[in-house]
């Protein structure tokens, strides 16, 4: 039997096959590749502070730039080069999108690494939107205003990080910079757009301002202390009896000393109270990773949950060293007199005064120290 025109002739190679199929199923393939990359950027981006990484997000950012530029050109000019130019050009938009793609997963990894408390996780969600808006191909179709804005996203977020780990601090201001060089890149790329591509529609509306309200609300985000601190990130903070510091030779460990929660008290540590007598001491003891050669301080601001008044200051906030380098967290530790029965948390804080963690526990009063303790070599 022959192929007619009512009985047209399917795919015949198993390369035609897959391409029938991946067009059938388009939506899948696209989130399944987008799933792949984000795993694998888990399992590589593995420290903030790497000199490699950088340099590589730093280069994928220009070569974004330059991507787009030569996009809106081919786009106004209505012409795609031919021959061999023309089919490497061809997977411009797929290369544009995969690099500003690996850019947010980053972003995204780092600061959920940095993130505490709700309004640092809203932070996360509206970075996940932004993945999935680069993702989606409705997206995509529009162009370079879009990629404009994501770019504009990109480098601000890039310098959020890069910024403190040149400097080997993290202060307010290097925000503020990351933010006035976004928006710089977001209006320089429009003027250059408009001096070497003739194009009426690409105007200061359509192609600046969503990049600068973008930044705006990046502005607004980091004054409500919603931004997570990057490139710091808590990697345990818990709460104890008592934290002494031992010196080990040119090593320092420390002893860390709670009572295991048991059947016949499950509402010892395990389960966030700590039996103390009246006026005791209640310490708490943190890893916190900083990049290497970063010398900073942080803060232990105290507050008890006053049954009347809320969260409520526990005594003057306690400011002390932080250094970079060390692979599991630099150990440092605080602790309050725990005068009342209650609820009492931790914030711990950056100079700067944006929130790295929180512990909170319930001090329940005995008339003598618990016996039934255990000491840990940290």
């Amino acid at each position: 039997m022959t192929a007619t025109a009512e009985s047209p002739v399917g795919p015949t190679t198993p390369f035609e096959r897959f391409k029938a199929f991946k067009q059938r199923h388009h939506l899948l393939f696209e989130l399944a590749f987008f799933f792949a990359g984000f795993l694998f950027d888990v399992v590589l981006l593995h420290r903030i502070d790497s000199t490699p990484l950088l340099i590589h997000q730093g280069l994928y950012l220009v070569a974004s730039a330059g991507l787009i530029f030569l996009d809106h050109r081919l786009h106004v000019a209505g012409k795609e080069p031919e021959g061999l130019l023309g089919k490497v050009l061809s997977v411009r938009l797929w290369v544009m999108h995969f690099f500003l793609g690996t850019l947010l997963n980053a972003f995204l990894i780092f600061y959920f690494r940095a993130a505490a408390g709700l309004f640092a996780m809203l932070f996360i969600v509206l970075l996940a939107g932004i993945i999935v808006i680069n993702e989606l191909p409705r997206f995509r179709q529009k162009g370079p205003v879009v990629r404009v804005a994501m770019l504009s996203f990109a480098t601000t977020n890039y310098l959020a990080y890069l910024l403190p780990v040149i400097w080997g601090e993290l202060r307010s201001w290097q925000y503020y910079v990351a933010l006035l060089v976004g928006s710089v890149v977001t209006v320089g790329l429009w003027k250059l757009f408009t001096r070497f591509t003739h194009d009426p529609a690409w105007t200061f509306e359509r192609a600046v301002a969503p990049g600068l309200v973008i930044q705006a609300v990046l502005l607004i985000l980091y004054v409500a202390q919603v931004v997570p601190p990057v490139p710091l990130s808590l990697k345990h903070i818990g709460a104890y009896h008592d934290v002494e510091p031992v010196k080990d030779g040119a090593k320092r460990h420390y002893k860390l000393t709670y009572a295991k929660a048991s059947i016949l008290r499950p509402w010892a540590e395990q389960a966030g109270t700590i039996e103390l007598v009246p006026n005791g001491k209640l310490w708490v003891f943190v890893k916190i990773f900083a990049p290497t050669r970063f010398n900073d301080a942080v803060q232990f601001a105290w507050e008890f949950d006053d049954p009347q008044k809320g969260w409520t200051p526990w005594g003057k906030p306690f400011t002390t060293h932080l250094s970079g380098g060390n692979e599991e967290g630099y150990r440092t530790y605080a602790y309050t007199h725990a005068a009342k029965v209650g609820t009492y948390r931790v914030r711990v804080l950056t100079a700067d005064g944006r929130e790295i963690g929180r512990e909170t526990v319930d001090v329940v009063h005995r008339t003598e120290p618990p016996t039934d303790l255990v000491t840990v070599l940290d």
